[in-house]
This record gives structure tokens, C-alpha cells and sequence, in this order.
């Protein structure tokens, strides 16, 4: 196998104004092969994400071998390889060490309280120039649990953040929802905008699922340079499951066309986000 992946920081240097790549958060072969069709057919960079559950069943390095597999079917595609929602800082680092170039730490309350600062500038440390490592300031909002806002999030404190645990991607609590199926939401595009020209680092939009169109346009103008996609991903994936398996054709009795079904839906979503989002122009 010969096309590893590049980290995000890479794909972001070569990434031009008012763009952001997608980060595609999969779960098994039929979600991730689609996105690097996608990728290789619009010759546009993409970052395949895994949760940690879904990474780590399969295994780290299994699931990072499958990645590269994949990735040699499409000589050419350029892509990363990123761990996401991770608030065990030895699986990021185990990850790291089995091919994964990027991770998501963040705390979702699972870690110590007082803690977060202090991992994240030992995982900067550690693994600089081997990932692009992206932190968050707080916790960000779900549609399934309570979400409690930063109570001094401006962009002097999303600074002194940035320089405490010196993130290569910088994450904090934009407005967005995870898990939305409607795309209703709105951003706080000003406070994207001055935080990335006061830390000068690259902005994550998570849970953009629910994110209007408009909005991830002006948050991408902002500063948003990475948009994390999984609600749609999921949707989409099951949504074209119930209407393959509840017909009268092949597909209700065979994987293989069930496959197939879901294959061109997600690579159709994936191409369009592409397009959206990373190769918009300028």
C-alpha cells in the first residue's frame, strides 16, 4: 500500500481562500468508500473521520489499513485520516501510532475536571509534526443532553485558550447542534471571524448537519477552514437502507445491491459538499 495520509495542517496549506475541507465522519467500508470516490472524482482533498467507537472496532491500525486500501484504489486522492470526539488522551496517541494523522481532543465531561489544558498541551506536545491536533474550548451542543455555553467565550478567552494548549485547529461553541436532521441552525459568524484573526489559527465547524447553507458559507468566509459532516452522513445512509430493503427488488435480498444503493447516494452527498464547501469559489 502506498497512499498514506497527509495531515490536515498539509491539506490546509494548499487549500485556497474561502474554502474548507470536509471532515466525513464514517463507520464501516460502505461509508467510507464512497467519500474517497467522491474525493478522487472531483480531484478535491477529503478528511475520512472516525469516531472512536468506530474506530476502535475494527481496531486502530486495522482501521487505518483499511483507509490506505481503499485510498490505493484512487491513485492521486489526497486525504487525512482523523480521530474524532476522543477524551482519552492514550487513544489518540494510540491512534497516532497506527496511521491516524489528526485527532479531535476534546472534554465532553468524561475527563477530570481542571484536566483538559494540561492533556492538551502534553498531546501537543508529543505528537507535533506527526498530527494536526484540533482542540475545543468548552463543550459543544447536542440535540440528546443539556448543553451549558461557556460562560466568558469572546475572543479574549478563545486566545488565551489558543495559547495554553497551542491547537493546530481551533474549536469552541459556534452555535452549531450536533445530531440535527433539519438545517435550521445559525452561526455566530463575527465571533468566528475575530478569533481567527486574533489567533490566527484555522476554525472546526462541528455538527454542521444543521447548519443552514447560508450560514456555513459565512462561517467558511469567517474562518472556517474544516466542517465536520456526520448527521447528514448518517441520515442519508440509513434513510437509502430502509428504502433499498422495504422494495421488491434485488436489493431487499442482497447485500451486494444494498451496497451498491448506498454507495452512489453517500458518493452523490459526498460530491455536493465537496463542491459546496472546498472547491466554492473563491
Amino acid at each position: 500500500m502506498g497512499n498514506r495520509p497527509h495531515t490536515i495542517t498539509a491539506l490546509l496549506d494548499d487549500l485556497g481562500d474561502r474554502k474548507a475541507l470536509c471532515a466525513f465522519n464514517v463507520e464501516t467500508f460502505d461509508t467510507l468508500h464512497p467519500a474517497m470516490r467522491a474525493a478522487a472524482d472531483t480531484g478535491c482533498p477529503v478528511i475520512i473521520a472516525y469516531s472512536v467507537p468506530a474506530a476502535e472496532y475494527l481496531g486502530f491500525a486495522a482501521t487505518a489499513a483499511l483507509v490506505e486500501l481503499v485510498a490505493d484504489w484512487y491513485p492521486g486522492v489526497e486525504y487525512a485520516l482523523h480521530l474524532d470526539h476522543c477524551e482519552n488522551p492514550a487513544d489518540l496517541r494510540n491512534a497516532v501510532d497506527a496511521g491516524f494523522t489528526g485527532g479531535n481532543f476534546l472534554d465532553e465531561g468524561a475527563l477530570t475536571p481542571g484536566t483538559y489544558l494540561a492533556a492538551a498541551a502534553a498531546l501537543h506536545h508529543d505528537l507535533a509534526g506527526r498530527a494536526s491536533l484540533e482542540f475545543v474550548l468548552g463543550q459543544l451542543g447536542h440535540v440528546d443532553h443539556d448543553h451549558t455555553p461557556v460562560e466568558d467565550l469572546s475572543v479574549e478567552s478563545i486566545a488565551r485558550f489558543a495559547v495554553a494548549c497551542t491547537p493546530d485547529i481551533l474549536g469552541f461553541d459556534a452555535g452549531s447542534i450536533h445530531g440535527m436532521r433539519t438545517r435550521t441552525q445559525s452561526i455566530a459568524t463575527e465571533l468566528i471571524a475575530a478569533a481567527a484573526a486574533a489567533t490566527g489559527l484555522p476554525i472546526v465547524l462541528h455538527g454542521s448537519s444543521g447548519v443552514t447553507p447560508e450560514q456555513i458559507r459565512a462561517g467558511i468566509d469567517a474562518g472556517v477552514c474544516k466542517v465536520n459532516i456526520e448527521t447528514a452522513v448518517r441520515a442519508r445512509y440509513m434513510d437509502t437502507v430502509r428504502a433499498t430493503v422495504s422494495g421488491e427488488g434485488p436489493g431487499a435480498r442482497k447485500p451486494r445491491y444494498l451496497t451498491r444503493d448506498t454507495d452512489e447516494a453517500l458518493c452523490a452527498l459526498y460530491t455536493d459538499l465537496l463542491t459546496d464547501y472546498t472547491l466554492r469559489e473563491a
